[in-house]
């Protein structure tokens, strides 16, 4: 049992979760205090106040549809149920601008569309509550998980650093001594992606009920998020597995020699020699890092096409686990008292 490790995977959720619990409470005052400023509805609730408005109700494909009409201000609002519980509204009224002007903008589950009609008419759409890609959960707990793993990154290290010899005596071999190690930590890693998801879930549910879109891509990116983090973790405890002293360094000086080698595996030098070289040795350096193989670029939900590379990139980060944990694994069992 290592229960060692398992006080520092406690700790490290302890950690997380007193973090996650400060961002909810923040999330939670901006919530309150958005509804006391501006209402939840306030482009509905100022035409439905205006004592010209004329209010009607249909059903629509078993959905109700609610019309304001406002003749003096020459505005509508029309609010149409949707059958995933978020709503459509669209407003329609007089230009507010002398140009012509096409306008979206989305913030996950809110897309706020504006176009311009004829006759000087502008209408603008607001659909609510929309299916939110589980893809967006998974991306922030990957980088949770990435932090949690950079702090576990260096166990065996802690193991050396100064009471390497009751780490001989423990009645277990060095190499299932190691797998419990690094097991504790991976279900550590984990944990924290877990407690990620259900945070920013409370929080999404704040402004309304969440739904996720599980079609498209999104089942694709489960094997990457699980598998970046665990990657980085092991690429971090195969870097300092041998050492006794500085394995801090080592843990905080990863992430920049990570984007730097990254960054640097990009530039273009031109065809000469010297250029293709750089190239050469900082593209080759940057494939050693797990964050090189997941590209944030792009919104293709096709799976024809994105789903293979990302089923690609997991199976390389599931490599580079294995290798890196190999390597992790081997050290330590070669190093001395």
């Amino acid at each position: 049992m290592n229960y060692v490790e398992w006080l520092r995977v406690r700790n490290a959720l302890r950690v997380t979760a007193i973090c996650l619990g400060v961002l909810i409470v923040i999330c939670l005052v901006v919530r309150i205090s958005v509804a006391a400023q501006f209402g939840d509805r306030s482009i509905v609730d100022r035409i439905g106040r205006e004592k010209d408005t004329v209010v009607t109700h249909s059903v629509v494909d078993g959905y109700n549809r609610t019309t304001m009409t406002n003749a003096r201000e020459h505005t509508t609002v029309v609010i149409e149920d949707q059958p995933g519980g978020g709503k459509i509204i669209q407003v329609t009224e007089p230009s507010h601008s002398s140009r012509d002007r096409s306008e979206s903008v989305e913030v996950g589950p809110v897309n706020v569309s504006t176009s311009q009609e004829s006759g000087g008419i502008e209408k603008t759409t607001i659909e609510t509550n929309r299916p939110v890609p589980f893809a967006i959960y998974l991306g922030i707990a990957a980088v949770i998980g990435l932090i949690v793993a950079t702090v576990l990154g260096a166990p065996f290290a802690r193991e050396n650093d100064g009471h390497l010899e009751f780490a001989f005596l423990k009645p277990l071999s060095r190499t299932n001594n190691a797998l419990g190690i690094i097991g504790a930590d991976c279900v550590g890693i984990l944990g924290s992606m877990i407690m990620a998801i259900v945070a920013f879930a409370i929080m999404h549910a704040f402004f309304e009920i969440p739904h996720f879109d599980f079609s498209g891509i999104n089942a694709t990116v489960i094997p990457v998020a699980i598998a970046l983090p665990l990657s980085w973790y092991a690429l971090l405890n195969a870097s300092t597995a041998s050492l006794k002293r500085g394995a801090g360094a080592v843990l905080g000086l990863a992430w920049p020699a990570a984007i730097v080698s990254q960054t640097l595996a990009h530039f273009n030098l031109g065809g000469s020699l010297a250029g293709q070289a750089f190239h050469a040795i900082f593209w080759g350096v940057s494939r050693i890092f797990p964050l090189t193989y997941v590209s944030f670029e792009g919104h293709d939900s096709d799976l024809s096409t994105l789903g293979p590379k990302l089923m690609v990139t997991a199976t390389i980060l599931t490599g580079l686990f294995l290798v890196y944990g190999a390597l992790a694994v081997v050290q330590w069992r070669r190093v001395e008292a």
